[in-house]
Order: structure tokens, then sequence, then C-alpha cells
């Protein structure tokens, strides 16, 4: 079910209190997925579990109004093996 417009945006716990302190790590480890990045997290690090291990990136301009688990793959893409050609042996 998506997201209505009229709902506020959800930001967990972890993140309002390291918007709200000036002194503020670079650094934050989050389990939360559907947080929504706001223009107060610029510039930090956040890693983001995705069940397996954690994805790192930096919050940009561009990513605001996203939550994080966009930023955080959750599935391998398959790999296409390719065939080996034969090698033909020559008969004299």
């Amino acid at each position: 079910m998506s997201r209505s417009s009229w709902k506020p945006l959800f930001i967990s716990n972890e993140f309002s209190e390291q918007i709200k302190d000036k002194k503020r790590k670079k650094d934050i480890f989050s389990y939360n997925r559907s947080t929504v990045l706001i223009q107060q997290m610029i510039g930090l690090r956040i890693h983001v579990y995705n069940g397996l291990r954690f994805f790192t990136f930096v919050v940009s301009s561009d990513m605001i109004g996203h939550r994080l688990g966009e930023f955080a793959a959750t599935r391998k893409h398959p790999i296409v093996k390719k065939n080996k050609q034969k090698t033909v042996k020559k008969t004299k």
C-alpha cells in the first residue's frame, strides 16, 4: 500500500536525536529502512542494514525525500554465465 501525501514523514528516533545535536556524529548505523531523508541530514554518512550487510552512502541533496531502503538493495542481480566455446581438435 502506498503512503498518502497527507501523512507525515517518518523519521526514526536515532536520526531525530542526531539532527537536534549540534555536535552530531558523521556515521550513523541504522536498521530502519523506512526513514525518509530530510534536508538536515545532508552530509551524514549512513550505514543501512539490508539483512546481510551494511550499505554505506553519504546523503546528498538529490536524495532528499527518498527512503533509506532505496539505497540498500536486498536482492542480488542475476549473473548470466557465458558459454565457453569448445575447442575442436584437428585430425590429420
